[in-house]
């Protein structure tokens, strides 16, 4: 849901908000007009928004004989998304929360929605493991957070858990685990084994790495950060396509108010395309690895 909504006095293309990086397609032409912009996180840190973006342009210009373009990136999490979105500073953004997402649609935010793909989300920690979480593969996300509880409450809060504490999607979805079984660390009086750190994925997943505590992450930031994080961390949970309370869902929300309609709406149709952006999120890979799974079919819009 977004915190602010549509104001008639904004400007036609939204408060000003400076575009994370550019992409240009094949052709690289820096002078090409800014046509389309994206709100989203992890997806452009890792790579995924510039492997669709450069594909759509290519794909758009070929397609319909116009002039080449530009596409833009803003750096958002989940709940910043809904709020570019709501002031047209952003056309489309890219978001992870089904429920959230509805509310904002209420709030007149969105008029079109659209699945693109799917993360997995996944616990990590420590190879040494201090809060001695099973690690057979058979346990439950709920077993081992209470595993680490119990762990980090028996240590005196030394075994810790990292949270974004940020509003993203993974946070909330953290957030979601620690009151299903009956906790909410942040809560007062405070859980010490609960250490925030609101940074993007990258940045809080290389935190947990070096100083050594649990995190909840997406299999996406997992493999698309340097070498030495996994190196210095292992799994002790991934969700799979048939786990769905644990599956990280990506959907396009074509922004209400949104400057550039027929573009978006075209990148809309183009990314549920199987010769379109589903062939990019199945084949894109870091380091020989892929990184999300297309959409299922009978979910595409809506």
């Amino acid at each position: 849901m977004a915190s602010m909504l549509w104001d008639p006095k904004f400007p036609r293309d939204g408060p000003y908000v400076k575009v994370e990086e550019t992409y240009f397609g094949s052709s690289g032409k820096s002078e090409t007009p800014l046509k389309l912009r994206i709100a989203t996180g992890g997806a452009g840190q890792s790579g995924l928004v510039k492997a669709l973006a450069d594909a759509f342009i290519d794909d758009h210009v070929k397609g319909t004989g116009c002039e080449p373009f530009s596409v833009g990136w803003l750096k958002s999490d989940t709940a910043g998304s809904f709020n570019y979105l709501a002031q047209a500073s952003a056309d489309l953004s890219i978001t992870y929360h089904k429920v959230a997402e509805e509310i904002a649609k209420d709030q007149g935010v969105w008029d079109r929605r659209v699945y693109a793909w799917r993360d997995h989300f996944m616990l990590v920690g420590p190879k040494s493991n201090p809060a001695k979480l099973s690690t057979d593969g058979k346990q439950s996300i709920h077993t081992l957070f209470t595993q680490l509880f119990r762990g980090a409450v028996e240590s005196n809060n030394s075994i810790k858990f990292l949270s974004r504490f940020d509003k993203s999607a993974t946070n909330l979805k953290e957030s979601s685990i620690w009151t299903a079984i009956g906790q909410v660390p942040w809560a007062y009086p405070y859980s010490f084994f609960y250490h925030v750190v609101s940074a993007f994925p990258f940045q809080a997943l290389e935190a947990a790495a070096k100083l050594g505590e649990y995190h909840l992450v997406d299999w996406g930031t997992w493999n698309g950060v340097e070498q030495w994080v996994r190196d210095n961390m292992m799994i002790y949970y991934l969700a799979k396509d048939d786990d769905p309370e644990m599956l990280n869902p990506a959907r396009v929300l074509v922004g209400t108010h949104g400057k550039n309609k027929d573009m978006t709406n075209a990148f809309a149709d183009w990314i549920i395309k199987d010769d379109g952006g589903q062939k990019v999120v199945s084949e894109f890979a870091v380091n020989g690895v892929v990184l999300y799974t297309k959409a299922p079919r009978d979910t595409l819009e809506g």
